[in-house]
């Protein structure tokens, strides 16, 4: 299942005097570990120009998240399994994992653009579990 966010950021500057308007094109989706959906993403990145993509069930060859080009930097979080990643396509966007709250279902990142900071998510959260529990 696939969203696609086309988000406007609309954020006060530093100074207080002015608004500016912040546009990034983000995209969420989970990907069934599959190589396939991996395989056919990074065309879809690249023609939309999406800058950040949050990214469920990643395909992971030996625990690490496989089959990007080195071009995108790519985020996650966990020793065992990765279930939740972030791809950075934009190298403007200056990105750091938050690993103090961040395991392999949840990665949390603060992004930073042109002097403004917001913070990004990828959550995985299991069908099986009960909502509350995540």
């Amino acid at each position: 299942m696939a969203s696609s966010y086309n988000t406007d950021y609309s954020l006060q500057s530093t100074n207080n005097k002015s608004r500016r308007k912040i546009n990034k094109n983000c995209l969420q989706l989970n990907l069934q570990q599959s190589r396939a959906a991996t395989s056919n993403l990074t065309p879809v990145i690249l023609q939309f120009t999406v800058d950040i993509a949050f990214v469920q069930k990643p395909y992971t060859i030996l625990n690490n998240v496989a089959g990007f080009p080195k071009s995108f930097r790519i985020f996650a979080h966990g020793n065992i399994r990765k279930r939740s990643a972030i791809l950075v396509n934009n190298n403007e966007d200056d990105v750091t994992a938050i690993t103090q709250v961040s395991h392999e279902d949840v990665l949390l990142t603060e992004i930073r653009y042109e002097g403004h900071a917001f913070y990004g998510a990828s959550l995985y959260l299991n069908i099986n579990r009960d909502i509350e529990r995540n």
